[in-house]
């Protein structure tokens, strides 16, 4: 499928900015910067229409678009995405894990979203390091997982993805400021960029690895040394 990352601005600059490669794409990408931080109280009483953009650029293109954002439910602040299909709001999904200390807040359960161009699983910044998190999007069979993430400071969002894609055998993209890459089901990177475009094609490839493993002499009885 044609898979747009936009990295560097927002849905209404984008569309501005990258018009043409926006209207031929099947799944649209964006960071934190899609939509920035959105309110769901201003968003019920109209004074905001962050979702419904998003809504109707995927009727727009007749595919899936997708965007980071930091959501207020009225004072609880969480790190989200929101994701649309040809022109309906499919859902929004949080980030779960959370350090101690930090102004946000956990979100709820993860979810895999049936879309006109698959079953696409979201993850949002620091779930990306618990591999429990892939591990149950793939096994809720999604055939591409997306990470959505503020920025890249180091190598570890790769290396996780890497990782993650390869054990669970399931493509899987990262998408964040300036910076976007996607993981094919071997572990290798097909396709990044460091700017703020990235147009590929990205394959619903999945691949289930045969490993073996020793256990014979591995362990001991519990009690053996008693």
């Amino acid at each position: 499928m044609e898979t747009l990352f936009i990295t560097d601005c927002s849905i209404e600059d984008a569309l501005k900015l990258h018009g043409d490669d926006i209207s031929n794409a099947n799944l649209v990408v964006f960071g934190f910067n899609g939509m920035g931080l959105v309110s769901y109280k201003k968003e019920l009483s109209g004074e905001t229409d962050y979702f419904r953009d998003l809504a109707i650029l995927s009727k727009q293109i007749k595919g899936v678009v997708i965007s980071g954002c930091d959501t207020d439910s009225y004072g609880s602040f969480r790190h989200s995405a929101a994701i649309a299909d040809c022109g309906k709001l499919l859902g929004v999904s949080d980030m779960v894990h959370l350090e101690e200390g930090s102004e946000f807040v956990p979100g709820a359960a993860f979810r895999v979203y049936d879309t006109s161009i698959g079953k696409i699983g979201i993850i949002i910044e620091d779930d990306l390091y618990f591999p429990e998190v892939v591990r149950v999007l793939s096994l809720c069979d999604a055939d591409f997982i997306v990470c959505i993430l503020k920025k890249i400071e180091d190598f570890m969002p790769q290396i996780m993805l890497r990782a993650s894609a390869y054990s669970n055998g399931v493509s899987m993209s990262l998408c964040a400021k300036n910076y976007a890459c996607v993981a094919n089901a071997n572990g290798k990177i097909s396709a990044l960029t460091k700017t703020g475009l990235l147009k590929t094609e990205v394959a619903k490839d999945k691949d289930y690895h045969l490993v073996s493993l020793r256990k014979r002499g591995m362990y001991k009885e519990f009690n053996s040394g008693y």
